[in-house]
């Protein structure tokens, strides 16, 4: 299986675990929430059959345009749609399709994202403090967001999101620092993270800011708990939901989500008799997380902070 997005230089993360657990009718419709360069899809499309039926959506308007390259071979494919997955109900009201047999949500940033200067994702190239999905949004970027949201505001960015314990220090720094200049760029974010944290896990520190001004411009955490709902009522009953999530912020809210729906009943432990009548909706299919292999993590860094959870929808 040609599991590369080719000429993206973007490999996705778990495509063999994915389409194991996801693809279970041949064919069935699918659909994938975060597309990006379409390798997932791509995969999936190679074990299904030519009457499957494929769809895409990406916030990123560059990699819905590499989706649709990378995917012209194939048969199955009906539409990929820049858009948001905040947006799900009402982009999918518009396919031939309106309920599906798997659902994939990879939470990733792609590497086409992060190789690119102007993105301004990465602390490892100098460029605008854009951090934006949708760089045709008019939503604030990050340079907006650190050079005028109060200390208060910025600290609660750094310690929520990159779970930073020193976050009031830099959130300091930072407001001290943009009375002097303006934060435009990547090396300025950068070099005053580093003057004012002394750490010798520079990569981490850095990545984790960093991390935290993408979830906050992007919206990620709030986007992530309406969408999974929404993507349970657009499954058939026996279709399955796959997320791949990366850190603990976006990982516990999956697993909190699918358990909550395995169990159905919200009524306090006290309680003796279910007075809530909330039937469950899931079942796990993954017990515990999946991770990638010693040889995928070898050969693809991205995948080893991968976590895998899939569960099918029964009512």
């Amino acid at each position: 299986m040609d599991t590369r997005a080719s000429n993206s230089g973007h490999e996705p993360v778990l495509v063999k675990q994915v389409v194991r657990y996801l693809a279970t009718e041949r064919n069935g419709a699918y659909l994938d929430l975060t597309v990006g360069p379409g390798g997932h899809l791509k995969a999936l499309g190679q074990v299904l059959s030519r009457d499957a039926r494929l769809y895409g959506l990406d916030r990123d308007a560059a990699a819905v345009k590499l989706a649709y390259k990378n995917l012209q071979g194939s048969p199955q494919l009906k539409a990929i749609i820049c858009a948001s997955y905040s947006e799900v109900e009402a982009v999918v009201a518009n396919f031939e399709d309106r309920k599906f047999d798997g659902i994939l949500l990879d939470l990733g940033i792609s590497s086409l994202q992060l190789d690119d200067p102007q993105r301004g994702f990465s602390f490892r190239f100098d460029g605008p403090l854009d951090m934006r999905f949708d760089t045709g949004s008019t939503g604030p970027t990050a340079a907006d967001l650190i050079n005028t949201l109060s200390e208060e505001q910025l600290t609660g960015i750094i310690r929520s999101f990159g779970e930073q314990r020193s976050a009031g220090r830099l959130a300091r720094a930072i407001v001290r620092e943009r009375q002097r200049k303006m934060i435009l760029t990547t090396a300025d974010f950068r070099n005053l993270i580093l003057r004012t944290i002394k750490t010798p896990q520079k990569h981490k520190l850095l990545a984790r800011v960093f991390q935290a001004f993408r979830i906050a411009v992007n919206n990620e955490l709030e986007n992530l708990a309406m969408v999974l709902p929404r993507a349970v009522d657009l499954l058939k009953v026996g279709g399955r939901l796959a997320v791949i999530s990366y850190h603990s912020l976006e990982d516990r809210p999956v697993k909190q989500f699918m358990r909550e729906r395995v169990r159905g009943c919200t009524c306090p432990d006290t309680f003796d008799v279910c007075v809530c009548g909330t039937k469950p909706s899931l079942r796990l299919v993954t017990r515990k997380a999946i991770t990638a292999t010693p040889e995928e993590q070898r050969t693809n860094s991205r995948s080893r902070s991968a976590r895998l959870r899939v569960a099918e929808k029964i009512t």
